[in-house]
């Protein structure tokens, strides 16, 4: 059986991903492992019985999850009891956490807007992990995604049995008691005490890195920081895993025996404790793993049991986890973590017999954690950092030598000796900031990101294909030159996945869902051209000091940005700014920072609002060159003209009536954009335009009363409207006269609000609509 373990893996991989996924696809992979396992590995029939067995096993046990999977609340209910447990989080008024409900015994998310200051002073002192309180307030169904490819916060929690978002009306402050301590919270209460113990005592340069290390937890990390090391490639090192176990538990070990404790007792110790370490870290699913492959390899020497190797190892703990969670396969960090370890478990014997000098080794290292991670990032993140390999060769050695040693011994004499040894902080202090700021210069090196977006099934496919063969190339073939043949399979594998987005014969036009505000993307085939009609925007209300949030919510950066790479696009043609307004220029800033745009547009326009002024003076310092439109202007792109229909030159309105309204034939029909444009701007533009004829109409101003008028759509006649607005906006966007005006002629109404984001895909002259929710 040695050796055989990482075969149950993938056996037991497929069952859960049979039960979870597709049954059809994965009995037929599963098929396909038998044949090559008998056929090409030589299994014997007891070795594949035992395979079939395992197959069968993790598909019951996942079937019985899922079905098991499900919750006991009313949508009614105004009541609860609950019993706050984990990621206990004060933003600014905004109170949230992971909770249990007493009375059912589920598990559920409470946030809470916080009524003053005195209550958010209370709040932070004490409201702890193991404290119960009656809350008052509704339930509401977690969001969905409503963009391709974007993060499904509903999926996401009911992998995680949560199925109920609890909005507090109010927290019963008096009526909060703290309950009997339980394992999880006596844990959980230490690191809460750890995590403050850490922000009092270092500086406050150090303190974050301090805590990631030291408990798992990097919301404390400044977003700009945490964004570097996510540009570098090398983000993982703040996440606590094999290094930091291993380091920790080699420096107890080391530490007991110079004391005179005997090795089979540090053994046990080290048994005892390693559990205790993942529960105060939070118990991350890199965690996890490198603690449960310590515990079982100690275990085993302890007990003098030689015949599991390494790879057996991480593969017996691969089982009990998934068998124990399945759903833990969908988490980023299980995958992350396993597939890099399976790699350079794999790799290890290669690498030290063809590698006998250090650079070249930690090179070769981090090219195969590379090599391992990079299907997921893609999958999830749609872009790699060119320049991680180098950034991991300079940052690995300082971490695991110099930084990782040094927070360990320094908070340990720190909590032994307290304020005493605080002058050792100092030149820690200054190794991080220096590092932080070596990592920002790095990661302004041009084109250190190259945006693939997420890769198609079938590229996925052969991006894990690549995996083995790699190995077994490299493995076969001697050679540096082999070496790179080898290594040229995954680049080809690369070059098909970002030439097949740039060069589609497909294009698209995208209504992006950014709630209240508009962004449209237009994409044009074999890459001829990309444009944004504008950006989308969070208006921002002034706040008093303690209300403002950490980290706002912007939808250039979390929306709009997402998308865009997720569809493999780094370059922007034309930014068309239809007017000033924040839900249309708000996400502009996010979207010049994060892609490369080459040309702006604007309306001409007698005054400029601030977000206008603001994003000029940005494209200034980037040399991004803009135009201000007016009827009768055009450019083309490919064999596809975009017509500026509207505002008239020299003609002074409002801000909405001055928006920029594009006319364009593609994808077979003819579109007309218009911004926000009102009655005013109707009258005008079917004046100017009298035999102007649509099949696509944008609807102005989000649906408004005031915008898509009866003379305007019995000019026009298109056939379609689309509408871009928020669920539930405060402004009654779309309103009823405008919904009715478009049912009378029978135009088909598509909303972002309802629908989700909204997409037209051609090819040529035909193409067909697409929504996120039916």
């Amino acid at each position: 059986m040695k050796g055989s373990w990482i075969y149950f893996t993938a056996t037991a991989l497929a069952g859960i991903l049979a039960a979870f996924v597709h049954f059809v696809v994965f009995i037929m992979v599963f098929f396909f492992l038998l044949l090559f396992l008998c056929k090409i590995k030589g299994f014997s029939k007891k070795n594949l019985f035992i395979i079939s067995i395992i197959f069968f096993f993790f598909l019951i046990r996942s079937e019985l999850v899922e079905k098991a999977n499900n919750t006991e609340f009313a949508a009614n209910e105004t009541n609860f009891y609950i019993l706050f447990q984990k990621d206990i989080k004060v933003d600014g008024d905004r109170l949230s956490a992971v909770s249990k409900e007493l009375i059912r015994k589920e598990k559920i998310v409470i946030s809470y807007q916080i009524k003053s200051e005195k209550e958010k002073k209370w709040i932070v002192e004490n409201l702890k992990t193991g404290i119960a309180c009656k809350v008052t307030g509704t339930l509401s169904e977690p969001s969905t995604a409503t963009n391709v490819n974007a993060f499904n916060y509903k999926e996401y929690l009911r992998r995680n049995q949560i199925f109920w978002i609890l909005k507090a009306d109010q927290v019963n402050m008096s009526q909060c008691t703290s309950q009997k301590k339980t394992p999880f919270s006596f844990f959980q209460s230490v690191r809460e005490n750890g995590i403050q113990y850490v922000q009092d005592h270092f500086p406050s340069e150090s303190a974050p890195l301090a805590i990631a290390l030291l408990f798992g937890e990097r919301d404390y990390i400044d977003t700009n920081v945490l964004e570097t090391y996510e540009k570098l490639g090398i983000v993982h090192l703040l996440a606590i895993s094999g290094l930091h176990v291993g380091m920790l538990a080699g420096m107890i070990y080391y530490l007991g025996i110079r004391i005179g404790i005997t090795r089979e007792r540090m053994t046990i110790g080290l048994l005892l404790f390693l559990p205790c370490y993942a529960l105060l870290t939070g118990a991350a699913p890199s965690v996890i793993r490198a603690v449960s492959m310590m515990v079982l390899f100690l275990s085993l020497r302890k007990w003098s049991i030689h015949a599991i190797n390494t790879i057996d190892i991480i593969s017996i703990v691969f089982l009990v986890y998934t068998f124990l969670t399945p759903y833990v396969i969908y988490d980023v960090g299980f995958q992350l973590s396993f597939s890099v370890s399976f790699a350079l478990i794999l790799s290890a014997p290669i690498l030290l017999k063809r590698f006998h000098q250090a650079i070249p080794l930690l090179l070769a290292t981090s090219m195969i954690c590379q090599l391992a991670a990079v299907p997921i990032m893609l999958y999830y993140f749609y872009e790699v950092s060119l320049i991680s390999i180098v950034a991991n060769a300079i940052y690995i050695p300082l971490f695991s030598l110099i930084i990782l040693p040094a927070v360990f011994l320094l908070f340990l004499l720190h909590l032994l000796l307290g304020t005493t040894i605080g002058v050792l902080i100092q030149p820690l202090n200054l190794l991080i900031m220096g590092m932080n700021d070596l990592a920002r210069q790095l990661s302004l090196v041009p084109f250190a990101m190259l945006t693939f977006g997420r890769p198609s099934m079938f590229v996925m496919f052969l991006y894990l294909w690549s995996i083995p063969s790699f190995f077994s190339l490299w493995e076969r073939i001697k050679g540096a030159k082999r070496f790179v043949q080898a290594l040229l399979l995954r680049l080809s594998i690369m070059c098909i996945h970002l030439l097949g987005n740039a060069l589609s014969p497909y294009g698209e036009i995208t209504f992006i869902d950014v709630g209240q505000g508009d962004s449209i993307l237009i994409k044009l085939p074999f890459g001829r051209g990309t444009y944004l009609i504008d950006t989308g925007g969070t208006i921002q209300f002034n706040s008093e000091e303690w209300k403002i949030r950490k980290k706002e919510f912007e939808v250039g950066k979390e929306v709009v940005v997402p998308f865009l790479k997720s569809r493999g696009i780094a370059t922007i043609d034309k930014l068309i700014i239809t007017h000033g307004d924040a839900d249309h220029i708000g996400g502009a800033l996010s979207v010049l920072k994060e892609l490369h745009v080459k040309e702006i547009i604007l309306p001409k326009t007698q005054e400029q609002s601030e977000l206008e002024k603001e994003l000029l003076t940005m494209a200034k310092k980037l040399r991004i060159p803009w135009d201000f439109v007016s009827a009768g202007d055009s450019w083309k792109g490919g064999e596809t003209i975009f017509h500026v229909v509207s505002p008239q030159a020299g003609v002074e309105v409002e801000r909405n009536n001055g928006s920029t309204v594009l006319f364009v034939k593609i994808g077979g029909l003819r579109w007309l954009f218009t911004g926000d444009l009102e009655e005013e701007g109707e009258k005008q533009l079917i004046n100017d335009y009298d035999k102007l004829k649509i099949d696509v109409l944008k609807a102005g101003h989000h649906g408004s009363k005031s915008s898509t008028t009866e003379s305007f759509l019995d000019q026009l006649e298109p056939k379609i409207a689309i509408i871009s607005a928020g669920k539930n906006n405060r402004y009654g966007h779309p309103a009823e006269e405008v919904l009715t005006n478009l049912n009378e002629r029978k135009i088909i109404i598509l909303r972002t609000d309802q629908h989700g984001a909204i997409t037209y895909f051609f090819k040529g002259e035909t193409g067909t609509f697409s929504t996120v929710h039916p």
